[in-house]
């Protein structure tokens, strides 16, 4: 497993003891106060084999989130279903949910980040509105992609 911490110095540094004993562990004197995150470098975007260039991102963003940190924050773990449907997401659509988290999906976009999921859906990490419905990105999974934001914006 290849734990990875990204903060503002933009560069990934392996965390080895976050595999053992999970947050508690990080040394917050070893890290700047945020925004950071914590991603599992080694879990594939697409765990089916399939390596269609849609799912590829150059760097760690498109690898399973396990913590974020808003500056000055505390770290929060990523759910495992915020995290899965970060990773069935296509690079297109991360990208736009980095620029602006309140950036609606359609029925389309919702049913492939969530792997097929009825569009009826009720979740932590999406909410919806509207005919023909709209899909926003919500709880852990926004909060994840909100700390992404600030970091590629400086």
């Amino acid at each position: 497993m290849s734990i990875l911490l990204l903060d503002r110095r933009l560069e990934p540094q392996r965390i080895d003891e976050f595999a053992d004993q999970g947050i508690p562990a990080l040394d917050d004197s070893k890290v700047l106060p945020g925004p950071a995150v914590i991603v599992d470098a080694a879990a594939t975007p697409d765990s089916s084999g399939r390596t269609s260039q849609t799912r590829q991102i150059t760097g760690v963003i498109a690898s399973r989130p396990l913590a974020c940190r808003e500056q000055d924050g505390a770290w929060v773990e990523v759910d495992f279903e915020a995290a899965d449907h970060w990773t069935q997401m296509t690079d297109e659509l991360r990208r736009r949910l980095i620029d602006d988290t309140r950036a609606t999906l359609d029925v389309k976009e919702f049913k492939q980040a969530t792997n097929g999921a009825s569009a009826s859906l009720i979740t932590n990490n999406w909410v919806y509105s509207g005919t023909p419905r709209v899909y926003r990105v919500a709880g852990r999974l926004r909060q994840f992609v909100a700390v992404l934001g600030e970091l590629t914006r400086g």
